[in-house]
C-alpha cells in the first residue's frame, strides 16, 4: 500500500481540483447562456436546485479525472505533481471569479 500512496494522493488532488473547476464552468455557462436563476444560497433546499446538480456533475468529473491522474502519476510522479501544482492557482481563480461575479 505504501508504494501506491503517492499515486493515490495525486489522484485525490486531481479529483479535488476537478470538482470546483467543473462547478465554476457549469455555473458560468448557466449564467451566460441560460439567463437568470435564483441565488442557491437564498432558497430552501430541494433536489431540483441546480447547485446540487452542478456539484453532482463535478463529483462525477472528479471521479473521471482521478484514474487518469493515477495512471499519469504511475508513469511520472514528479511531472504529474508539477502539473497539479500549476493547476491550483487557475482553479482557485476560476472558482473565485465565479463566486464573485456569478453567485
Amino acid at each position: 500500500m505504501r508504494k501506491n500512496l503517492p499515486f493515490l494522493v495525486a489522484a485525490v488532488i486531481a479529483a479535488g481540483l476537478a470538482v470546483p473547476a467543473a462547478y465554476a464552468v457549469q455555473r458560468a455557462v448557466d449564467v451566460v447562456f441560460r439567463g437568470a436563476e435564483p441565488n442557491p444560497a437564498t432558497i430552501v433546499w430541494s433536489a431540483h436546485i441546480a447547485m446540487f446538480w452542478r456539484l453532482a456533475i463535478g463529483a462525477y468529473v472528479g471521479g473521471l479525472v482521478a484514474p487518469l491522474a493515477y495512471v499519469a502519476a504511475r508513469k511520472d510522479l514528479a511531472r504529474t505533481m508539477r502539473v497539479l501544482g500549476a493547476c491550483v492557482l487557475p482553479v482557485a481563480i476560476l472558482i473565485g471569479v465565479q463566486g464573485l461575479l456569478m453567485p
